[in-house]
């Protein structure tokens, strides 16, 4: 027996009987100058995780958005005690990129590159000397050479 989603759908939907009431609640708080999830702090989160976790409060529920599945999977072990300290019941995770600007942790310092001391060609020429192995010598020199830029 096929389901008939089609016509029935859309009658019900032009007399208004969905089951969208929570979006246009929501709808209708934002119209209202709601600005949605707000980001709050807390004391609970170890520090090890700050860095990969962003806290928003929606309304009444917590939502804990994780950097991956493996930080998602230690927030829902410390969800009920961070929801209580907010004073909230409710709490949900999500896994969910986080952008640089909300990042809570201290910044990346992989992304500037490396740098050497002034010295480093003329140490490494040294030691590419005192190696017997051509093949890694020529490559000490290689990258010697590479530091001179």
């Amino acid at each position: 027996m096929a389901k008939a989603i089609g016509p029935q759908s859309i009658s019900l939907l032009l007399q208004g009987q969905t089951n969208l009431k929570p979006l246009s609640q929501r709808a209708r708080q934002w119209q209202q100058g709601d600005e949605g999830p707000r980001p709050v702090t807390s004391q609970r989160l170890p520090p090890a995780m700050a860095s990969r976790v962003q806290l928003l409060r929606d309304g009444d529920t917590l939502l804990l958005l994780a950097e991956n599945n493996a930080v998602a999977q230690l927030l829902r072990f410390h969800g009920p005690s961070l929801a209580a300290e907010q004073g909230l019941k409710d709490w949900k995770v999500r896994v969910s990129r986080l952008p640089a600007a909300i990042s809570t942790g201290p910044s990346e310092s992989r992304l500037t590159p490396p740098v050497l001391a002034s010295n480093a060609p003329a140490c490494l020429h040294e030691a590419a000397d005192a190696i017997d192995d051509p093949d890694l010598k020529a490559a000490l020199r290689r990258l010697a050479d590479a530091g001179q830029l």
